[in-house]
């Protein structure tokens, strides 16, 4: 009898060309793709068939985040003792080590850690580190978010990677509870020449930051620190940054010959204000406002003060304000930056919450601003200030556009919340906007509601 094959439906035989048409892309092109997926669903593309088994361990972005690729092994809390947490955190190292092992690409674009390690952990750090800088990454994040003392230090990890010319790759770093000092700063500025982007947060054991661009001949476009320890000053001298951002306690704070800087935020907190404590952010800024074109600043500390007066900010078209609710000069003082910022074009208000409504003094000497054409409140709950200062924009800004509400705040630095309540909170401030806060809204002016 005849031997014969069983028939091949059109399903599966078009299945099976569209995975050898996949196949047959070039594997620059099958990194590219794969780098798109989360790091646990390219690794396991290796059970699609023998062909692609091992295609992911040339993937181009190891993103190293617990959150997306590791299931707790709790399920009420992360860690609920100490052995859960040893276990965890042993979970999460031999992951990153078996990865890092098995992967066979001469480049990646992107390594990112992200997990609460501490000091015991550095000689793994180290050897991830240089794993990265051998294979010229341009993009390395080491988030280690400590939620002890023990901060792990940058270790070794840069000064052993094998040859000056593979520090070149690096463009974008960031650092996060990692014990890096002012001479750390300045090691890798000095070996990364063709660094763009700086980020360095909750290092304890920066003091100070020094740049200056003439001894680094720095291609570093934006940096960004924050720091809410015992930190004194940062001086930037002769650099072409555009962007610069800190967050932190009042410091010593000097941009000298930035011409390129066009993007400044600042938010200092956590301190003894004095009247001046306004004249003292300009006075430091004073070198480069003219020129800012984005300005961010925190107005939370200025609760018990009175309102001051704002210099001109003739160029400045974004401005981003962190403001309280229940500030009673609220108004008063987002009317004295309408006035100063005549040709700004987007408001955002980041707002915060804390105590019962108060009632707002009003805004005095309110006068048409022609430029604003989009206002967006973050933060937004149901309460009256908010919708006051909607109304006070809506009346005074004649070229309106556009309102965005979003109720999804930012939580205050040391604020613990319940996740349910917070959910509950931007529901239920999600149905105001939408259903009665809009009613105020003129049909001629686009409402968003995100």
């Amino acid at each position: 009898m005849e031997n014969r094959k069983a028939p091949v439906s059109k399903g599966v035989e078009q299945k099976g060309n569209d995975q050898d048409n996949l196949w047959n892309l070039p594997n620059d092109i099958l990194d590219q793709i794969l780098s798109l997926l989360p790091l646990k669903e390219a690794v396991a593309t290796s059970v699609l068939s023998r062909k692609w088994r091992y295609v992911w361990t040339s993937c181009l972005v190891l993103d190293f985040d617990f959150e997306k690729n590791m299931k707790p092994l709790t399920h009420c809390s992360r860690y609920q003792d100490q052995d859960s947490e040893d276990k965890e955190c042993w979970r999460y190292v031999n992951w990153v080590d078996s990865v890092v092992k098995m992967h066979t690409g001469p480049t990646i674009e992107k390594f990112r850690v992200c997990f609460p390690l501490d000091f015991s952990f550095t000689p793994f750090i180290d050897r991830w580190v240089q794993f990265a800088l051998k294979k010229w990454v341009q993009d390395l994040v080491l988030d280690f978010s400590a939620q002890s003392h023990k901060l792990l230090h940058l270790g070794n990890g840069f000064s052993k990677a094998s040859g000056f010319s593979k520090f070149r790759a690096l463009k974008n770093l960031s650092l996060n509870s990692i014990g890096v000092t002012r001479g750390d700063i300045g090691f890798v500025l000095l070996t990364c020449p063709c660094l763009e982007q700086l980020k360095v947060s909750n290092c304890r054991n920066l003091t100070s930051v020094t740049i200056v661009g003439s001894h680094f001949a720095l291609k570093l476009k934006s940096l960004a620190i924050e720091c809410w320890h015992s930190m004194d000053s940062i001086e930037i001298l002769d650099a072409n940054l555009v962007s610069f951002s800190y967050s932190g306690n009042p410091l010593k704070l000097v941009l000298s010959n930035v011409p390129l800087l066009v993007v400044v935020s600042i938010s200092e907190r956590d301190s003894i204000l004095t009247d001046d404590y306004r004249g003292l952010i300009f006075n430091q800024l004073s070198g480069c406002l003219s020129q800012l074109h984005t300005l961010g600043l925190d107005l939370n500390g200025m609760v018990d003060m009175e309102v001051f007066s704002v210099q001109t900010l003739a160029n400045i078209k974004h401005l981003e304000l962190e403001v309280l609710g229940e500030d009673i000069l609220i108004l008063e003082q987002i009317n004295c930056f309408m006035k100063a910022c005549s040709y700004l074009e987007k408001l955002v208000l980041k707002m915060q919450f804390i105590f019962p409504e108060v009632n707002l003094k009003e805004a005095s000497n309110t006068c048409s601003h022609h430029h604003l054409e989009v206002v967006e409140i973050v933060g937004y709950r149901g309460r009256q200030s908010a919708v006051k200062i909607l109304m006070l924009l809506m009346e005074t800004a004649v070229s309106l556009k556009k309102v965005v509400i979003n109720p999804v705040r930012q939580l205050i630095r040391g604020e613990s919340v319940d996740d349910s309540d917070v959910v509950m909170e931007e529901e239920e401030a999600r149905r105001h906007a939408l259903h009665e806060l809009r009613r105020e809204v003129p049909a001629a002016i686009i409402f968003g509601c995100l």
